[in-house]
């Protein structure tokens, strides 16, 4: 790296993202053709080098173990609407206390301000709106609400969600509905 290696630079910056979680999309597979070039014998030799740089999304971020979802989208998505449906008829019972109601799963709670209040439906405690931004208008803003619901999962006795905040941001489907199936399970004979 202090050499000004371009390629040593690149696997640092990789590392970085994926130790850190950052929350963008590494793209997968991406290698680069390096020219590696030797003086023998006071004639210049080259070779080409392709070095991998990104593998698999799954392998770049840890997560190995698939689960239900990971079966679901895979092998029948035809049942991805049951499921959708039966998440969102549970999360209206509760959010239509508020006067709220859910049509998009995908879309509705990628800014954590309903999953907030749902959590603290669930849990029968009022959320104080300074905790969380009601109208979250960046990024940044919106990964703090979820991951703010997500401490409130963790108090209320729930496992940490596998999906990350900022998934569930970037309107990951399956990360949206693994965070609320967790939900799902332990309050579905909720009132």
């Amino acid at each position: 790296i202090h050499g000004k290696n371009l390629v040593a630079i690149l696997h640092l910056l990789v590392s970085l993202a994926m130790h850190f979680r950052a929350p963008i999309r590494l793209p997968e597979h991406v290698s680069v053709q390096v020219v590696v070039v030797r003086k023998r014998e006071g004639l210049l030799h080259s070779s080409h080098i392709s070095e991998e740089l990104t593998t698999t999304t799954e392998m770049m971020m840890g997560r190995f173990e698939r689960d239900a979802f990971d079966t679901l989208f895979d092998h029948a998505p035809d049942k991805l609407s049951v499921v959708k449906k039966s998440l969102i008829t549970f999360v209206n019972k509760h959010l239509n206390k508020l006067n709220l109601e859910v049509t998009e799963l995908e879309t509705q709670f990628a800014d954590g301000v309903y999953l907030v209040l749902l959590v603290g439906l669930l849990e029968d405690y009022f959320v104080p709106l300074h905790n969380f931004y009601l109208t979250p208008d960046s990024f940044d803003q919106k990964v703090h609400n979820v991951s703010f619901a997500f401490e409130l999962m963790l108090d209320g006795g729930l496992k940490k969600p596998k999906a990350r905040p900022e998934d569930v941001v970037n309107l990951d489907l399956k990360s949206t509905l693994r965070v609320l199936y967790n939900l799902f399970t332990k309050y579905k004979n909720v009132e």
